[in-house]
């Protein structure tokens, strides 16, 4: 998968929210194209969190 704001170029926005499935996140390894040579959890838990702080936001708004 690939972050982006052009759904023709990436699969996610910036809150890893697929374009095409509103109601579909992907904050594990799958968002990142590559990892460097340290354990990424802690990147993972802040993709998490983001999305997750975003989600709940845009439930109680009857976004998603």
């Amino acid at each position: 998968c690939r972050m982006g704001e052009d759904p023709k170029t990436s699969m996610l926005n910036k809150y890893n929210q697929l374009h095409l499935c509103q109601n579909v996140f992907v904050t594990d390894g799958a968002c990142m194209t590559s990892t460097g040579n340290q354990s990424p959890s802690l990147l993972y838990m802040a993709f998490t969190a983001r999305a997750a702080t975003y989600a709940a936001e845009q439930f109680k708004a009857q976004s998603i």
